[in-house]
């Protein structure tokens, strides 16, 4: 075989690679003329070859970009090599697409700069992956520092007679946050089906399913929301365990919500329990449904003291539930 066939060889071989790779693989000269284009520039860009070859590669530059191109013309000119620079190419219908572009100096046989080589990889999934790992990263940061905050209030609002109560008080109401939280987390921190909180916050107190009944839309409710809803029907929840509804083997909670005006409303009534009076100092669990509720979720709270027990009515804007339909749920 002469020197002539073995060149012919290679060069064959060597376009057969190119051309066969699932790399986009084009070159250029210095003024940014496409001179070859394999098959999959054509399938990452949408230009078939005949398409780019002769034309200006700025074709497919980000519009958003307009100087990038030809600073990387002036790099290749002085002999620069640039590597696996994360950049964005626009494809023939417009979209963008995230790349990973090395671009190299071709040269002459005389040593000359005469043009460049560039093999661009698709890493659209790694830059959308990298972002929702970042969007997670910040969420959690939030979610952790607003537990805490939460945490603190709870400090601050319970007391009792002795410190084993005060425990078993504040055990209570971490151990509700941090079944919200779980939930919340399930669910990649968007948070929660109202419908499975509730039942899964009262599940503790009462002894049959006929001592509680749940009634209400299908809503999913934002991480915020979740938490102060929950710790909210804890209290209520603690108090009927105590002094109103569930004290009494009869006793029976209503928990109803509805989704309308921009607003949902809850409802809690108590019946079938010990006579209800109007009391004369503000509870404990009061006073965390009353700061918890408007702090959270710039919401509304309403007692009433009927004879026959206990009602509480929240009021919530839609828009601080950041409610999504259940066909969105995660």
């Amino acid at each position: 075989m002469t020197a002539f066939d073995k060149n012919e060889l290679a060069t064959g071989l060597l376009a057969a690679i190119v051309d066969s790779s699932d790399d986009a693989i084009a070159s250029k000269d210095l003024n940014g003329i496409v001179t070859s284009w394999n098959r999959a520039a054509e399938r990452l860009f949408g230009y078939t070859a005949e398409e780019m070859i002769g034309r200006p590669i700025a074709i497919i530059g980000n519009p958003a970009t307009p100087d990038e191109m030809p600073g990387i013309l002036r790099r290749l000119r002085a002999g620069e090599r640039i590597e696996h620079y994360e950049t964005q190419r626009r494809r023939k219908d417009g979209t963008l697409v995230h790349i990973s572009l090395t671009v190299s100096p071709i040269y002459d046989s005389a040593g000359r700069i005469v043009g460049a080589s560039k093999i661009a990889r698709d890493i659209t999934q790694q830059v959308e992956l990298r972002q929702r790992l970042e969007m997670l990263r910040r969420e959690v940061d939030h979610r952790a520092k607003n537990v805490l905050q939460i945490v603190q209030s709870l400090l601050h609002l319970t007391s009792a007679e002795t410190i084993d109560q005060y425990i078993a008080a504040l055990e209570g109401r971490i151990r509700t946050l941090a079944a919200a939280h779980a939930q919340v987390a399930e669910n990649a921190w968007r948070g929660a089906e109202i419908d499975t909180l509730l039942r899964e916050t009262l599940a503790p107190f009462h002894g049959t399913p006929e001592q509680a009944s749940l009634a209400g839309p299908t809503l999913f409710i934002g991480a915020d929301a979740a938490q102060a809803l929950a710790i909210t029907i804890h209290e209520l929840a603690t108090n009927a365990s105590k002094y109103g509804a569930w004290s009494m083997k009869e006793g029976c909670v209503s928990l109803t919500w509805t989704a309308a005006s921009d607003q949902l409303r809850l409802d809690w009534r108590e019946r079938g329990g010990p006579a209800v009076t109007v009391p004369t100092v503000r509870g404990y669990g009061m006073r965390v449904i009353e700061s918890l509720i408007p702090h959270q979720v710039q919401g509304t709270v309403e007692m009433t003291w009927p004879v026959e027990g206990l009602t509480c009515t929240l009021r919530i804007p839609l828009s601080r539930l950041a409610t999504v339909e259940a066909s969105e749920r995660p």
